[in-house]
């Protein structure tokens, strides 16, 4: 890998023979890969699995994940940390069983609901006492109560918020369930303005994909109706929408932040179910691999081709049509899943 700098600035792509990325404002020339095996092993598979997954959530999320974490330049860097964290905390999902993510089918690039840390940083949580009060579907509404407190005025509620200085702000990211199977997401910020008693010391702002929200101040707690810019699934409940809160506040030019996670406990599609829409090739059965996930996707997939009639495929890659044989070769071929993938042996995924 070499780093090259040109009259022409900058550039991204691929040529006959060079790949040109750039990484923190430089350019990064790399040979071109060509003709790689592609076995498409279940490890394989399931790495790919967890990197749609992970880099989903953080597309449908970038509207702040792009700069939510402290000490960190928004953009890049602030993406590489959203994904290192959720692909470790992904694998130990996995690994154990649990069911606080779920996982994109093949193809498949929707958000979907999973604990994913949207931010750290060195300020205290806030929202002790946050909840999502109710869910309408018919109305598009979703009803936030964010703090509730004995005798609270709108200022001690905005301090239970983390807003203690003129400037601080909360913002309140909300994971809801769509009509077409995938989550939407948005976000509702809090400026706090001064330290009067009154609603209008907190100016709110939205992004993503919530259209309005109208605030309120009754029974010593704030109450926030927010109206959603997709249409709600039928049957959206309290339990399968979610909240997270970030504090943020600036210090001498730079803005600390609160680390923030979204507590979901009954996240799908399982990983067994995501898995098995993924095109798995032969695994190696000397070497002690699992194949009872890979049988089941190559069972399948051989359904598959004998209703494919674009062709057969080859050793040495598929054609522009699409094809291929229900194992694959070492040099990869065409891919019913996948047509016309060049036959170069990479995946299109």
């Amino acid at each position: 890998m070499a780093k090259s700098s040109t009259y022409f600035g900058l550039r991204r792509g691929s040529t006959k023979s060079h790949t040109f990325s750039v990484v923190d404002g430089k350019q990064i020339t790399k040979d071109r890969v060509e003709g790689c095996k592609n076995p498409r092993t279940l490890a394989q598979m399931t790495q790919r699995c967890l990197v749609a997954t992970i880099g989903a959530a953080y597309s449908g999320m970038k509207c702040i994940c792009d700069h939510s974490f402290e000490d960190l330049t928004a953009g890049m860097q602030c993406m590489r940390k959203f994904m290192h964290e959720n692909l470790k905390q992904i694998r130990i999902n996995m690994e154990y069983g649990n069911s606080f993510y779920g996982y994109c089918k093949f193809q498949e690039s929707s958000l979907v609901p999973g604990s994913y840390i949207i931010s750290s940083g060195s300020l205290p949580k806030p929202l002790a006492n946050a909840m999502i009060e109710s869910v309408d579907a018919t109305s598009g509404k979703v009803t936030l109560l964010l703090v509730s407190t004995t005798n609270g005025t709108v200022a001690e509620v905005a301090e239970a918020m983390g807003c203690k200085l003129f400037g601080d702000m909360c913002t309140v990211a909300l994971m809801y369930p769509k009509a077409d199977g995938s989550y939407g997401f948005g976000a509702v910020r809090f400026t706090y303005k001064s330290g009067e008693s009154v609603l209008e010391s907190l100016a709110v702002a939205v992004i993503g994909d919530i259209d309005s929200v109208v605030p309120s101040f009754t029974a010593n707690a704030l109450k926030v109706e927010v109206l959603v810019a997709y249409k709600l699934d039928a049957g959206a409940t309290v339990e399968k929408t979610y909240l997270a809160a970030i504090t943020s506040r600036s210090v001498n030019g730079s803005w600390l932040r609160s680390p923030a996670q979204f507590n979901v406990q009954d996240a799908t599609p399982t990983f067994a179910v995501a898995i098995s829409t993924y095109p798995i090739g032969q695994e190696r059965f000397l070497n002690g691999n699992d194949v009872a996930v890979a049988a089941s996707a190559i069972a399948q997939q051989g359904e598959d081709n004998s209703s494919n009639s674009q062709g057969t495929g080859s050793d040495t890659g598929g054609s522009s049509t699409g094809g291929g044989s229900s194992t694959g070769s070492e040099t990869a071929g065409g891919d019913p899943q996948n047509p016309g993938d060049g036959g170069d042996g990479l995946d299109q995924d």
